[in-house]
């Protein structure tokens, strides 16, 4: 395989600079949406059936911003891994990534026959 260029690897990073505006977004909002539904609960005569839905979704909210941050941390790994000279080399064999598997998934940090033993491990 070839090794990143300066262009693969600055085209990379405003990707992963993108994707990073929007986790943060995300977990903003669904922080927003939960701060909103606690004050609005609070205020409101309830009954059993409400409140069941009400925190059904609250846990859905809570579900999906911990998605969102493990997102961002994996963002911000392969983010630390770029400014390290790192980045594109896989973590298990230290072979090189191919570009394809980063240009679709930036913050691979396995070669894909690497990542297909892990997973197969699990």
């Amino acid at each position: 395989m070839t090794q990143l260029t300066a262009q693969d690897i600055h085209a990379l990073s405003r990707q992963l600079h993108a994707m990073k505006q929007s986790a943060q977004g995300e977990i903003r909002l669904a922080n927003d949406d939960l701060r909103t539904a606690r004050q609005a609960g609070a205020s409101e005569v309830h009954n059993f059936s409400d409140d069941a839905e009400t925190l059904q979704a609250q846990n859905v909210r809570v579900e999906e911003i911990e998605i969102d941050q493990t997102r961002l941390a994996e963002i911000e790994f392969a983010e630390k891994l770029i400014a390290e000279g790192r980045y594109g080399k896989c973590i298990d064999c230290g072979c090189d990534i191919a570009l394809q598997r980063l240009t679709a998934m930036p913050t691979a940090v396995r070669c894909a026959a690497c990542q297909t033993a892990a997973e197969q491990s699990l």
